[in-house]
């Protein structure tokens, strides 16, 4: 990779596919509920805070304004609906388990909400996995082809200013 934002939004990527496998792993297995100070358990919950909230949200915000906006002025309309509506699927799931979360980390879980945030951390792996691999086959080699070394240099600055 020449372009320096396309390394960093691919290590973004890196990490969320990281989170992704721990929390699958986390939440598979028995159907009875998970003690929320299982180790496992414990790291997702608090990891979640971040990678589900200020993570997600910042990555998704910064490809959106001045990435998704370059690519559709190039005329690739088409890549990017897809991509925001992915978005759109994803942040409400990841808000919903966010909270399911919270909730667990001070109450414990129940039978049902350890069923409900087994099946939202489902639909969410399985969106962010597939999320991710689009990103990285359609979104990464686009910039990549397309950035100038001054575009590079400021969007990397600006995207490094939001952490």
């Amino acid at each position: 990779m020449s372009c320096r934002i396309v390394e960093v939004l691919h290590e973004d990527h890196v990490a969320t596919a990281a989170f992704v496998d721990r929390l699958a792993k986390a939440t598979a297995g028995p159907e009875r509920p998970r003690s929320a100070e299982d180790p496992a358990i414990a790291r997702v919950l608090r990891d979640a805070a971040s990678a589900l909230g200020e993570e997600l949200g910042r990555h998704f915000d910064f490809e959106e304004r001045p990435l998704f906006e370059r690519l559709a002025d190039d005329g690739e309309q088409e890549i990017v609906a897809q991509l925001l509506a992915e978005h759109d699927a994803i942040r409400p799931l990841a808000a919903t388990l966010a909270a399911l979360g919270r909730a667990a980390q001070a109450n414990g879980f129940t039978e049902p909400s350890w069923a409900e945030y087994r099946t939202v951390a489902a639909q969410l792996c399985a969106a962010l996995r597939a999320h991710v691999e689009i990103e990285e086959q359609m979104l990464l080699p686009l910039l990549e082809g397309s950035l100038d070394a001054e575009t590079d240099a400021r969007l990397q600055a600006e995207y490094a200013g939001n952490l």
